[in-house]
């Protein structure tokens, strides 16, 4: 199943999901598809679709008028079994919002590979 667009109006097990679901700045967890927020509208996959998934924290060090501003952009990195992948943005300055995103998602789907894969180990190391 490819990305879809979320449409509140549909009756179907993807609106239980996104009404029952669980808010984590903009991700959005259900118990059977993971929503993000994508300029105006909503985009969901299913999780049985996903094969690893890992954060992605950036840095953004910028000057302002009034001195130097220093936060972090929290993003989820999902890779589907086709080979495909989407950073899904969590939000900024967020970080209690993306561990307690990354520990749910853990314990809901344990058959995910979590974490990076290491390159400089040269095997299939997830950390």
């Amino acid at each position: 199943m490819p990305v879809c667009i979320y449409k509140k109006n549909q009756i179907t097990e993807v609106t239980q999901d996104f009404e029952h679901g669980s808010l984590y700045g903009k991700v959005k967890l259900g118990s059977d598809y993971i929503f993000w927020k994508k300029s105006f509208s909503w985009k969901y996959v299913d999780m049985d679709e996903i094969r690893r998934a890992y954060r992605r924290v950036e840095a953004v060090d910028t000057k302002m008028c009034c001195g130097k501003v220093n936060f972090d952009i929290q993003k989820l990195v999902v890779e589907l079994k086709d080979d495909t992948s989407y950073e899904l943005l969590i939000g900024e300055g967020i970080s209690k919002e993306a561990e307690a995103l990354w520990a749910v998602f853990k314990e809901r789907r344990p058959g995910i590979l979590f974490g990076k894969f290491d390159h400089s180990v040269g095997s299939r190391c997830y950390t």
